[in-house]
């Protein structure tokens, strides 16, 4: 499912037509152009997708085009301010399908509505359809939408600017504000869209912490993970890199790992032979190993960050799906971290059950992560060849260390892969040169 589209149009072209007899600066296609580019950026923010019917406010186009503009579109948005006879006359209306088609008028009456709070009008918010001689929609716009199979459409009238209070009203930008904030928040709620409140943190994103902020830290927690597929170095890789593949933060979904494992000590539902670096499929009353099983731990990281990403987002998935509950997810139910688990999630829904502060430990844990320095080394050593990172080292070292490790002179060879570049401590050198003459002998 991809993000939702919606198309708007400001209801008349140029600057100055729909002159208010009440109220002499005021002009319908002036504030209809000004309103839909507000609007456009509120649903923007709010994760929609937006076309507009015109690419500037002087281009005249028919209104059954700008109507059939909407193809593919979720929902077609028309708007406009209304004209009377009758200087009394304030109410809001929006003009629906003339068959209620999809159950449109729900939503046009509690847009009616909210415009009418908004303003203050007299005359509540309400819905009207208008259909031609041959039972169509009256409105070209409206005809046009429902010619090209769009599901939703609406044409909105903000109040009458023949009345002069609702004329001054609409005359003032931050009123205009106003209107596109709350009219994108009444779609977001139609299509159970969740913006991310400010101060949370959001799963969709670019990556902040590197591979060494991710291994060092976890190592200091636990020096020697188990993971038999592959080192650690290499698994922090492959979680930012399938995280910029779909457009998850890679550095979210590793800190939720090392929540779901215990920094990779495991001891639960599932084993480290499975790959399964978030307790995918482990529910409660399973016995060990019963849980997702994937055959390489890329392809646990993959399925790892499509399900974080059913959670946070609409869109679709750049690749293949490999996550086998993808399915089962609300999409787009917990766009942050901090809604993760469903007793903290204003929907009830979350990756954890009932998880109460589930999100809130996997930030604490990203956190710490942001804020681990990491050591520079010199760009030179004292011989002039250079000295490599902690955990990185020519080939050389690293074969030495697989012998030692296969001879069992070395138990932990993630830990001290880890610290090559690092000094090597007096202690450390007897108790490997004493485990190697024990061998020996």
């Amino acid at each position: 499912m991809g993000k939702i589209k919606i198309c708007l149009d400001a209801g008349h072209y140029g600057s100055s037509y729909n002159h208010s007899p009440v109220v002499g600066s005021y002009y319908e296609s002036a504030m209809a152009w000004d309103l839909h580019l507000k609007l456009k950026a509120e649903l923007e923010a709010r994760g929609f997708e937006v076309v507009t019917t015109r690419a500037s406010r002087d281009t005249d186009l028919a209104v059954y085009s700008r109507g059939a503009a909407s193809r593919g579109c979720d929902l077609f948005l028309s708007l406009h301010s209304n004209a009377c006879g009758t200087e009394s006359v304030d109410y809001p209306v929006v003009y629906r399908a003339y068959d209620n088609l999809n159950g449109i008028d729900t939503l046009a009456l509690k847009t009616a509505e909210r415009i009418g709070e908004l303003m203050g009008t007299r005359q509540a918010g309400r819905t009207a359809i208008r259909k031609n001689s041959s039972g169509g929609e009256y409105y070209g716009v409206l005809r046009g939408a429902r010619a090209v199979g769009t599901p939703l459409y609406m044409l909105v009238e903000h109040s009458f600017h023949t009345n002069t209070a609702a004329a001054q009203w609409l005359s003032v930008e931050a009123n205009l504000d106003l209107l596109a904030a709350a009219e994108a928040d009444l779609l977001a709620e139609h299509f159970g869209i969740r913006p991310v409140p400010e101060g949370k943190t959001q799963i969709m994103g670019q990556a902040r912490a590197t591979v060494r902020q991710m291994a060092l830290f976890c190592r200091s927690k636990n020096a020697a993970p188990q993971l038999p597929g592959c080192s650690l170095e290499q698994l922090c890789q492959m979680f930012l890199e399938e995280g910029a593949a779909e457009g998850v933060r890679g550095d979210v979904a590793f800190a939720q790992s090392l929540h779901e494992t215990g920094y990779f000590r495991y001891g639960g539902i599932v084993q480290p032979s499975q790959n399964n670096y978030a307790g995918i499929g482990a529910l409660n009353g399973n016995g060990k190993g019963q849980a997702a099983t994937f055959p390489d731990p890329r392809t646990g990281v993959r399925a790892q960050i499509q399900h974080l990403k059913a959670y946070a987002s609409r869109e679709p998935l750049a690749g293949a799906c490999v996550d086998p509950r993808f399915s089962l997810v609300s999409r787009g139910c917990a766009p942050c971290v901090e809604w993760l688990g469903a007793a903290d999630n204003p929907d009830g829904r979350g990756w954890a059950v009932p998880g109460k502060d589930y999100g809130r430990k996997i930030t604490a844990m990203l956190d710490r992560i942001l804020a681990w320095q990491v050591p520079e080394s010199p760009a030179d050593g004292p011989d002039g060849t250079g000295k490599p990172d902690a955990g990185e080292g020519p080939d050389w070292q690293a074969e030495g260390l697989k012998v030692l490790a296969d001879a069992g002179v070395v138990v932990n060879p993630g830990y001290w892969e880890a610290k090559f570049g690092e000094e090597m401590t007096v202690g450390e050198v007897m108790g490997m040169l004493g485990r190697l003459l024990k061998e020996a002998g």
